[in-house]
């Protein structure tokens, strides 16, 4: 990848990364706004200020560091023992614990809404998928394939009458005619044209890596596209194979450690920059697929009740909620920072792992 191909994929991380976020804190803002609380600021980025304006009392900016972005709402902040706006009615811990917890719901709530919309989008436009076709990607000299004519770029559409729409069909039927060594006849299209029946006879004993007949298959690839309802029903179907991954990744993880084994790789900023340039060649349905499956990667994350995350938040909120008092300002703040201090060093040791598994180290 050269130097433009690496600024476009940066470029491409940037924005994706800082959509997901802005629309993670957009659920954060809107929920506060619509039950009473006082917003202070919604910015795009971090770091210093580049431009930015102020409607009503919320500030609106844009930040020097195109990575993710924030809402400040008055009377929230983790890591302050005394709050700004400590006893102003419209400040974030004045409101009743449900009001807290539909706040730091939200955000989880509205990433896993844009990886339902832009999944439906990607397949309802079409990804990238199997076709049905199966292709004869490479034939071997002195083979029963090119002996009966069989030639590279074949489209094979049955064997012996059965219709035929996935290589791993072909190849299992092909293994037990090659036991008695029985004629197979394969009804084969060229050039978007069908050729005359091919007959060959398996070999039970091949040379090694060539297979039965000598030749090397591929489920052709292209893009498939599906009505709205079916679109969104896989959009659906994804994400919980997503989130059940996410769910289960804690247990192999120990699995593996126990028994020794490589494990699960995790990815972090780094790997999901690679993965970006990677997935941006295959069109836009394919990039969306991957802009909703990072989205709801955060949700998942996200929610889960670790300190620093929205799900400490809310398990903090639900705590005072089902004792009726909130815990010491002080004990939130402690562990809140350490907390923060936990997930930059996660991040520094998956970034490590990226950096070794990109150099091949």
């Amino acid at each position: 990848m050269g130097v433009l191909g690496d600024l476009r994929t940066l470029v491409l991380f940037l924005l994706t990364f800082t959509l997901i976020v802005a629309v993670h804190e957009f659920g954060h803002y809107f929920t506060a706004r619509l039950l009473g609380m006082k917003v202070l600021e919604f910015a795009i980025g971090f770091g210093p200020k580049l431009f930015g304006v102020t409607k009503g009392e919320i500030d609106y900016s844009v930040r020097a560091i195109p990575f993710g972005g924030y809402v400040r709402i008055l009377g929230q902040d983790d890591l302050a023992i005394h709050q700004e706006g400590e006893g102003d009615p419209r400040a974030f811990t004045s409101k009743p614990w449900w009001s807290q917890a539909v706040v730091l719901v939200a955000g989880v709530s509205m990433n896993v809404v844009l990886a339902l919309f832009v999944l439906t989008i990607a397949f309802a436009s079409g990804t990238t998928a199997a076709t049905g076709d199966v292709r004869v990607d490479q034939v071997a000299q002195r083979s029963p394939a090119e002996k009966a004519g069989v030639q590279v770029g074949d489209i094979v559409r049955s064997i012996d009458g059965k219709s035929i729409t996935r290589s791993a069909d072909l190849v299992s039927y092909v293994r037990q005619k090659a036991r008695s060594e029985t004629e197979v006849a394969l009804e084969i299209e060229r050039n978007g044209r069908p050729v005359a029946p091919i007959k060959a006879i398996p070999r039970a004993d091949p040379p090694e890596g060539e297979g039965p007949l000598g030749i090397r298959l591929e489920d052709v690839q292209g893009p498939v596209a599906v009505a709205l309802p079916e679109a969104f029903g896989q959009a659906v179907s994804l994400t919980g194979d997503v989130v059940g991954q996410i769910a289960a990744l804690p247990g192999q993880i120990i699995s593996a450690q126990g028994t020794g084994g490589g494990g699960p790789q995790v990815g972090g900023p780094i790997q999901i920059f690679v993965v970006t340039g990677q997935v941006a060649q295959f069109g836009l349905p394919t990039f969306l697929k991957l802009v909703g499956v990072l989205s709801v990667n955060l949700a998942v994350i996200n929610i889960v009740p670790f300190p620093g995350l929205d799900g400490g938040r809310l398990l903090f909120v639900l705590i005072a909620g089902i004792f009726r008092k909130r815990l010491s300002p002080q004990v939130e703040a402690a562990v809140h920072a350490i907390g923060f201090v936990l997930l930059l060093l996660l991040l520094v040791v998956v970034s490590i792992s990226d950096i070794r598994r990109v150099v091949g180290g």
